[in-house]
């Protein structure tokens, strides 16, 4: 059970990474996707769009971006250091982290960490969803980026305005299924009774 947890955290934090950076290619303009092809400016870009979409340019900033970032970045560096640090330990029942069991503490990761992360994550979305719906533009005119990014409106602005309304009712059901998965395992056993059994095999 502990190993198969470890693996399992480590894959669900791997798929967030890759699920990430397919976001972020597909959000990425295709003439700006691929090495070796100059970017074409945002201005250029502009011209091009219909007018119906209302483009507007919004100004990155990147300090005001890392800074809004950072609490997620620290909290996946926690995780995936955990993650990798179980991994390598070769018997996590019989090691203790600040008094709990380290095989315990990673159940606990993966049945309500990992999914309590993704619902702290999606909240900010929600916000971004209702400005995209009531404004129509998509992202929002003060959404702080990293960089310069054009907003627009349209149908497709609209529907990602509705997918990140919808973002935090998913996390909420990953949620409960995480807590049916710790319920499933535990048996009905209480937290210091599944310690019991699991640095039993040190014994």
């Amino acid at each position: 059970m502990t190993d198969d947890t470890s693996t399992w955290l480590i894959i669900s934090l791997a798929a967030m990474g890759v699920a990430a950076a397919i976001a972020a290619f597909l959000k990425t303009p295709r003439e700006r996707r691929y090495r070796g092809t100059p970017p074409v400016p945002l201005e250029e870009q502009l011209k091009v769009l219909p007018v119906s979409t209302q483009a507007i340019i919004i100004k990155g900033n990147k300090r005001r971006a890392l800074i809004k970032s950072a609490p997620y970045i620290f909290i996946g560096i926690v995780l995936v250091g955990f993650s990798l640090w179980s991994k390598s330990t070769n018997n996590p029942e019989c090691v203790r982290l600040l008094g709990i069991n380290a095989a315990y503490i990673s159940l606990l990761l993966f049945c309500y960490g990992l999914p309590i992360v993704f619902l702290v994550v999606s909240l900010p979305y929600l916000v971004t969803g209702i400005k995209t719906i009531k404004t129509g533009y998509y992202p929002p005119l003060d959404s702080v980026v990293f960089s310069d990014t054009i907003s627009k409106k349209g149908a497709l602005s609209t529907f990602r305005g509705i997918t990140l309304l919808a973002l935090p009712i998913f996390t909420l059901f990953v949620v409960y299924l995480g807590n049916n998965a710790y319920t499933a395992v535990a048996g009905g056993k209480n937290m210091h009774e599944i310690i019991e059994k699991l640095e039993a095999k040190c014994q």
